[in-house]
């Protein structure tokens, strides 16, 4: 009997073992000290008819955060990369995010974003502040960091716990908001200065 995945928005999709072992893959690459089939050795999933894509990766990533230790200690970036994987997955529905505004856009509809926040900047403004952002500075996070982000920090919905943001669009919007009120002149490079030290 092929094993049927419910995506997160609902469809059903065979179980694909290749894909899988492709994220773990690039959770580890460039990682010295760790390895990909530890993690999946070690996460025992048990595949069933229905289970959830998230029921996947939350328990690939509880399985690289146990193999953490002193003498293991680079299993943390692995997490964290894993963390980032579903993260990106759950809030974008893809791996690759939206444009910065597009995001804006979404948040603020949702009522989770200030409105005023997208007249204080213009169009070209929004394309510059979008080509500041490095999404791939998560893939530095540790897990400790990435769970205290998810946790407590990312814009969400507190009683769902649905995340609309990840840490870098999290980190852009801070500096664009702290500095929208500043001389239009100078206030872009003063936002990529704050965006790069925080970020």
């Amino acid at each position: 009997m092929t094993i049927q995945v419910t995506k997160r928005d609902g469809r059903k999709e065979s179980l694909d073992i290749d894909k899988l072992h492709k994220v773990v893959f690039w959770a580890t690459q460039g990682i010295t000290g760790v390895s990909a089939s530890e993690v999946e050795i070690k996460s025992h999933i048990q595949f069933y008819n229905g289970i959830t894509s998230s029921a996947i990766q939350e328990t690939l990533i509880k399985s690289a955060a146990d193999l953490i230790s002193e003498e293991n200690p680079n299993y943390q970036y692995v997490a964290g990369r894993l963390i980032n994987y579903h993260l990106r997955k759950e809030v974008y529905r893809q791996f690759q995010p939206p444009k910065l505004k597009t995001i804006v856009e979404k948040n603020v509809a949702r009522g989770y974003y200030d409105a005023e926040i997208l007249k204080k900047y213009s169009e070209q403004e929004w394309a510059k502040l979008n080509k500041f952002i490095k999404h791939d500075r998560d893939e530095n996070l540790t897990y400790v960091a990435m769970e205290q982000l998810r946790g407590k920090y990312l814009c969400q919905n507190r009683v769902t716990g649905e995340v609309f943001e990840t840490p870098q669009i999290c980190y852009i919007m801070i500096a664009a908001t702290l500095f929208a009120n500043y001389p239009k002149e100078t206030r872009l490079q003063t936002v990529k200065e704050y965006y790069d030290a925080i970020s």
